[in-house]
């Protein structure tokens, strides 16, 4: 299996280097990361239920999908890739806001 590297930033987003994600996670080291909210015509949001197996988080219901994003990936195009995998399907996204936020497990 191939390991997953984030990209740590400081708290402008500035990139600071790389680390493995499940360390970067552990550690609590800020890095980049994307939620994906879809909504349909009524204004209702598509919601996914995490896998059981995940490390953390399991079984919560969540934002439509989320991940991190890749080396020089911008956040557009890591969450169409996630949606795909995720989700199964394509659909045009746009950035909205981003925020920092630290959510130690």
């Amino acid at each position: 299996m191939v390991e997953e590297r984030v990209i740590l930033v400081n708290e402008l987003d500035e990139p600071i280097g790389t680390m493995e994600k499940m360390e970067a996670h552990e550690k609590a080291i800020l890095h980049r990361a994307f939620s994906v909210f879809i909504f349909n015509a009524n204004n209702e949001l598509m919601l996914q239920q995490r896998a059981a197996h995940k490390y953390h988080s399991p079984l919560l219901w969540t934002n439509t999908c989320c991940s991190h994003q890749r080396d020089g990936e911008s956040n557009v195009e890591a969450g169409k890739r996630r949606l795909i995998e995720e989700m199964g399907f394509k659909t045009n996204l746009k950035e909205i806001f981003s925020f920092v936020y630290k959510a130690p497990f």
